[in-house]
């Protein structure tokens, strides 16, 4: 038998792909503000010496000169103030690069 008498295989073409839509960059949501004032620098408003907004004591928890003490880690409702102060001076970052 010579291959020219062999049954000839069907070629069957691959699916194409379907195209990704492209994903929209957007600006972040603006976050409402959780302590007011508080910037890079500043304490919120509601900070003075008789307390600190974040750690709940008078001990400044400013995200940016030191967080939390040791003794403050262990105070869950203080971590969660801290990490919306984190986020709020993040997005007040990010809202500043794409202006």
């Amino acid at each position: 038998m010579s291959t020219v008498d062999a049954p000839a295989e069907k070629i069957v073409a691959k699916p194409k792909k379907k195209a990704r839509k492209r994903q929209v960059r957007t600006k972040p949501e603006p976050v409402t503000a959780a302590y007011p004032g508080l910037t890079e620098t500043d304490c919120a408003k509601a900070c003075s010496e008789k307390g600190c907004m974040i750690s709940g004591n008078l001990t400044c928890a400013h995200p940016r000169k030191g967080g939390l003490r040791g003794p403050d880690m262990s105070d869950p409702a203080a971590l969660r103030r801290l990490q919306a102060a984190q986020k709020q001076l993040a997005t007040t970052a990010a809202e500043k690069r794409f202006t």
